[in-house]
């Protein structure tokens, strides 16, 4: 029989048990929940191409924009990641608790912030970004529903960061596969206007995206009362800590600011794609939805290392944490590259399942045969990244997410796509060109080992407590 995973304070203990089996335990739901959610998008995507290709870019030009707001409250849930994770490995459960409370609050806050501006020039905003103007009517609709959800995302964004620190990945995982079950019935019936619904077309497919992002929201709410993972937070917690926040601000701007620089770059590689015309943004859209869906493994793996990395940090145990990182990128590795080859292969398969138009479909294939490349790379610099935002020195990943988007991808996707000409290939080119420097330049960082310490007091321990078996894989 199993060992029991030992409790700090109510709170797992990830540096204890087998490491491999610790990866799986947090990585398998993390991945299931996200495959869940772009199974979703993706759905979503092959409703709308049955009412037009107008219809079906309209969620595609507002991704950039939405995920704006998103990286930055993502980034901001890294920091409260790894804060809970170091004060449970150095076994101050309390201090974990207000870091939580503290996550939940700042995270909620920036949302409302970011989000209302969104909202009121949304349309300014898609003109801005040269969407072509037969797609701008359906993506403001869209993206004024979809942004109206934001505080309650940034409610479970928050909560699921903080339940990783802890080594739950199960309860978002569930709570998002009952939503998004419901979302798959109600999406072509207000689509398409069924069993007596008014037809809404792209204005039903926000409405059921922001129909999840509340139930979401309000379950968590529910676990959170309840105590859910030895996690006790207050009334009182949520009262503003500046301490805690100034440590969370600390860890935390850099990686907003990577997930905000690159959103902004994605904003601007997404005008690339739209100033080529409807065809393009229909087949990029279609293109990114499937890819993303392949790439759920290495963020998987990614958010699951973090977590590890963090206790064992706060426990004094930097060899553990470097033998996290390595078996993700390892597995990630081995695993995503038959993947990606039968999707550059067999992408434009896939795709004329999503739209008939004959351009767009060619076009798809063009995506496929390059972009998936790029998704490999980008995946196992994702994992290396785990090191970084699991001790809590961000710096090096916002540094790596500027040098990737605004060194290299975009001046290389300008380069060959507008000055020699070659349209949307020399486009996606830029974008493989960039996430391969910067996996080599994160494998350097990652070697240079200036991560390999704790932001918080650590427990003390003896170079026997670092070296001690994990009784698997590691």
């Amino acid at each position: 029989m199993a060992t029991p995973t030992p409790q700090l304070g109510g709170k797992r203990d990830l540096t204890s048990g087998p490491l491999g089996r610790n990866l799986f335990r947090l990585a398998a739901p993390l991945a299931v929940g996200a495959v869940l959610r772009s199974v979703y998008n993706m759905v979503d995507a092959f409703w709308l191409g049955k009412v037009s290709r107008a219809a079906i870019g309209a969620p595609g030009v507002t991704m950039p924009l939405f995920f704006i707001v998103i990286a930055v409250g993502m980034g901001f849930g890294g920091a409260g990641t790894a804060l809970v994770a170091q004060y449970t490995g150095a076994g101050k459960p309390r201090q974990a608790d207000r870091a939580a409370a503290q996550t939940v609050l700042l995270l909620c806050g920036l949302a409302l912030g970011l989000g209302i501006p969104v909202m009121v020039f949304a349309p300014d905003l898609l003109r801005l970004l040269q969407v072509p103007e037969e797609i701008v009517p359906g993506a403001t609709a869209y993206l004024r529903i979809v942004m109206a959800g934001v505080p309650f995302m940034a409610f479970a964004v928050a909560y699921g960061s903080i339940l990783r620190a802890l080594g739950d990945t199960i309860t978002v995982v569930v709570i998002t596969a009952l939503t998004n079950c419901v979302n798959l019935v109600l999406d072509p019936l207000l689509i398409f206007g069924l069993l007596g619904l008014p037809r809404l077309e792209v204005r039903g497919a926000a409405i059921v995206t922001l129909f999840s992002q509340v139930v979401t929201a309000l379950a968590c709410l529910w676990c959170l009362r309840r105590g859910r993972a030895g996690l006790h937070v207050r009334l009182a917690d949520l009262k503003p800590d500046w301490v805690i926040l100034r440590k969370m601000l600390t860890v935390g701007v850099p990686l907003a600011a990577s997930g905000g620089f690159n959103s902004l770059g994605f904003l601007v590689f997404q005008m690339m794609i739209n100033s080529l015309g409807a065809v393009v943004v229909a087949a990029a859209t279609i293109g990114f939805r499937i890819t993303w869906v392949f790439n759920m493994p290495s963020q998987a793996m990614a958010m699951a290392a973090a977590p590890i990395v963090g206790q064992a940090l706060g426990a004094g145990r930097p060899k553990l944490a470097h033998r996290a990182v390595w078996t993700s990128a390892g597995l990630v590795a081995g695993v995503m590259f038959p993947v990606v080859v039968g999707l550059m292969l067999g992408g434009r398969l896939v795709a004329r399942a999503f739209i008939p138009e004959p351009e767009v479909i060619a076009e798809a294939g063009k995506f496929f045969m390059v972009v998936p490349a790029s998704s490999y790379f980008f995946g196992v610099l994702m994992v290396l990244m785990a090191a970084f935002y699991g001790s809590g020195h961000t710096l090096p990943a916002m540094i790596v997410s500027i040098l990737r988007l605004w060194f290299f991808r975009l001046p290389m996707a300008g380069l060959l796509g507008f000055v020699l000409g070659w349209g949307s290939l020399g486009v996606y080119l830029g974008m493989v060109f960039g996430n391969v420097v910067c996996a080599f330049i994160t494998l350097w960082l990652f070697l240079a080992g200036g991560w390999q310490s704790a932001v918080v007091p650590t427990k003390e321990t003896t170079a026997e407590d670092d070296e001690r078996p994990q009784g698997g894989t590691g």
